[in-house]
């Protein structure tokens, strides 16, 4: 598949572009690109200040290629982009970011800004530098850092900027670090990069990152994108009482980055989420937005709202539609799934207890009594539908009288209706027909499991099968250790996960990491099981060498992060490449590892001119099973060990005709060539 990409042709531009279409050539194989240069009014016009430029300043000519179909997409600075898109187009943020720090740029041999930067107070404030900036944000903090400095605006392109900065016009100048790493990755020549902490100058979300923009409505890009976000979760808060929501809620609570929930919901429902969120080693660190509605006082117009769940999600980030009640009913579900099923967006709903149970089970009202009522109606005044749908419990039996009866009462044979066996449960099965099928016994009543009998339009509307698993029931085999990051790995592809460990991890023991230089961890289970095993004080822990993403992302769940990671490859040979460009000499280093990884790391460390410990961090210890599996459509291993488990439990035949997905290329390596071949690497974004 070969695509026709735009870009501004400034060297950064073509530099990060080039860079985004490396990486999804290597996310999806067989695609190819031919990128094309399109000026834009931000390229034309070097005069008009940043913060007066109209909305689509850096992208009006991109935009108007890609309406016209001469591109198929163009790649942009995602803070170039208009707060609202152009209803016409698509998008998406690539999960490729950069560094999202501004930093100070001087001359290399200017040693008086270099002293400056790190002077007191005072001595800034009786300098008088002149200071390049872009922007009102930029501009406050250079005013606040030196009260006397004067700070004209500066526009070009980034090396026109460092170059007006070497000619002397300016002493120094802010700029944004990921433009300066995907021009310079080894350091632009004649400058030196002073970073600035976030807490010190907070940068815009979506500085450092890429965003993809498409024509609406082209699948071949929305497919794409589901490949990178995050399935959005729809969690039914309960009424009244924040113990009320179930726990899966809770779990995506905790998990979230960002929140957005209605008003009927007890506020004590995020102090429960932080405190899963720390049992689960999550962030905690998610952003609330109130967008809760009242009879006649709307924060916020129902499009609007739909609009913003949508936006956040294209972001990449793993949203949560908070909702008061049980979200099905009358919570106006349908409009925003619908919007998200319209985009491919993958989506999970949460069930939740409405008000309706709480007013009547919980007050003593009983809905039904052996020997008074078999049934209720529930319904809303305000509704307009006439139609009120029959649900039958316990119907397994007899589905087939209950069709018949509802015929002989005038409902129209053609009438859509639907069993749900298991509801919930691990082998849950939807079967749909019509009442004339269902009366003829087109479902069976053999089955020993529950069902509930469901007749009317609800029966024709199952939520669709998005992302690229598509509503498969995915067999998770990983430790307890690795359950909720693989859990939620799945659902965001649209999976239902189904949880089978086949190995624990158990601990050696308590170790200390004092006199070392650095640890190195090649796995999310192995950050877990150091955290759970080392007291040390998390304010002396040396540096940490990890092997990918995923070991990262669970370091930073504990406010550290990888001091050394190799780009793309996240394996162990990968952060052996990594350290083979390493000079080591006289570190300590502490290397701690599962009982079965191999002494390849410890090997490239030693031959680095590190001294090395190799130590043993805990053992996998099979798990066995007494019951066959529940039934399944593709298996997830997250370990070599699991993938050695399974076929010494199962055999190799119990994999045919399934979807196998693996975490990474050492796990893949534990396969049967032939079952090899036909595996995929499942990315943690």
């Amino acid at each position: 598949m070969r695509f026709a990409v735009g870009a501004r042709g400034s060297r950064l531009s073509m530099a990060q572009t080039k860079g985004a279409l490396d990486f999804l050539a290597r996310e999806f194989p067989g695609t190819s690109y031919r990128l094309r240069v399109v000026e834009t009014p931000g390229d034309r016009d070097l005069s008009t200040p940043i913060d007066a430029a109209p909305a689509d300043f850096f992208t009006r000519d991109l935009d108007d290629a890609v309406r016209s179909g001469k591109i198929d997409f163009a790649v942009h600075s995602a803070k170039d982009l208009p707060q609202r898109m152009a209803d016409d187009l698509d998008w998406f943020w690539l999960p490729c970011a950069e560094d999202r720090r501004d930093a100070w740029v001087i001359r290399a041999d200017d040693g008086r800004m270099k002293r400056l930067l790190s002077a007191t107070p005072g001595e800034r404030r009786r300098a008088k530098p002149r200071i390049g900036v872009s922007g009102e944000r930029r501009r406050a903090f250079a005013a606040k850092m030196f009260p006397n400095a004067s700070t004209p605006p500066i526009r070009g392109a980034i090396d026109s900027r460092i170059g007006q900065l070497r000619d002397g016009r300016f002493d120094a100048v802010l700029m944004a670090c990921a433009g300066l790493n995907r021009l310079w990755p080894e350091g632009a020549p004649g400058v030196e990069v002073v970073p600035i902490p976030i807490s010190e100058l907070e940068p815009p979300l979506a500085q450092g990152v890429l965003a993809v923009v498409f024509r609406a409505g082209d699948e071949r890009l929305a497919a794409m994108r589901a490949h990178f976000v995050k399935a959005v979760r729809f969690v039914s808060a309960g009424v009244g009482d924040a113990g009320l929501c179930t726990i899966a809620g809770l779990r995506d609570i905790a998990s979230a980055d960002v929140v957005l929930y209605d008003a009927l919901f007890d506020s004590e429902l995020m102090a429960l989420a932080d405190s899963c969120a720390s049992a689960l080693s999550a962030s905690g660190a998610r952003e609330c937005m109130f967008v809760g509605k009242r009879c006649g006082a709307h924060s916020m117009r129902q499009d609007e709202i739909t609009r913003l769940l949508c936006d956040e999600a294209r972001k990449g980030k793993r949203v949560v539609r908070l909702k008061g009640g049980d979200a099905g009913l009358f919570g106006r579900l349908a409009e925003e799934t619908d919007a998200l099923s319209e985009l491919k967006i993958p989506f999970v709903v949460r069930p939740g207890v409405s008000a309706l149970t709480a007013a009547t089970t919980g007050t003593g009202m009983l809905l039904t009594r052996r020997g008074e009522s078999r049934g209720f109606t529930a319904y809303t005044p305000r509704s307009t539908g006439s139609e009120t749908p029959v649900v039958a419990f316990m119907a397994t039996k007899v589905v087939r009288s209950e069709a018949k009866r509802l015929i002989a009462e005038g409902w129209p044979s053609r009438t859509p209706c639907a069993i749900v066996r298991d509801a919930g449960g691990p082998c849950e099965e939807v079967l749909s027909a019509t009442l004339a099928a269902a009366a003829r016994g087109a479902f069976s009543s053999d089955d020993p499991r529950p069902g509930l009998f469901v007749a009317g339009s609800p029966a024709a509307h199952l939520w669709p099968k998005l992302g690229e698993l598509a509503g498969a029931r995915v067999l998770v085999t990983c430790s307890d250790a690795v359950w909720e990051k693989a859990r939620l790995t799945v659902e965001d592809r649209g999976g239902r996960a189904l949880r089978w460990p086949l190995i624990s991890l158990k601990a050696r023991g308590a170790f200390t990491t004092a006199g070392y230089d650095a640890v190195v961890l090649t796995s999310p289970a192995a950050v877990r099981i150091f955290f759970d095993s080392c007291h040390d004080d998390v304010r002396n822990l040396p540096d940490f060498y990890t092997c990918g993403a995923g070991t990262d992302s669970e370091l930073r769940a504990h406010g550290l992060s990888s001091d050394i990671m190799p780009a793309a490859d996240f394996s162990a040979a990968g952060l052996v490449r990594e350290i083979e460009k390493c000079d080591l000499s006289g570190k300590r280093i502490l290397r701690l590892r599962s009982a079965k990884a191999g002494g390849d790391v410890a090997r490239a460390l030693r031959k680095a001119g590190a001294k090395v410990d190799d130590l043993v961090l805990y053992d996998n210890v099979p798990v066995s099973h007494e019951n066959p599996p529940p039934p399944y459509d593709a298996v997830f291993f997250a370990s070599a060990s699991a993938v050695e488990v399974f076929l010494a439990q199962y055999g190799a035949k119990a994999l045919a005709r399934k979807k196998i997905y693996v975490i990474g290329e050492p796990t893949r390596a534990a396969l049967p060539p032939s079952l090899r071949k036909r595996s995929c690497v499942m990315r943690v974004w």
